[in-house]
């Protein structure tokens, strides 16, 4: 069986009044997110969990890494 490696990035807080404009809520995550470490073209995002905190969201992004 394969091992496969995985790597992983909390991004945020986003307080839920930034899930009232869905282009502003995109750009910050991307933002936020900005390139995924040791993530490359071969690599891709498997799961992505959203955690609510005290009212505000944040997001762990699971990729492989190869």
């Amino acid at each position: 069986m394969a091992n496969i490696a995985t790597s992983y990035k909390i991004i945020g807080p986003f307080s839920p009044r930034e899930f009232g404009n869905l282009s502003t809520l995109t750009t910050a995550i991307n933002t936020a997110a900005g390139t995924l470490g040791d993530a490359g073209d071969t690599n891709e995002l498997i799961d992505s969990v959203s955690i609510k905190i005290l009212g505000n969201i944040f997001i762990k992004l699971t990729w492989v890494v190869t």
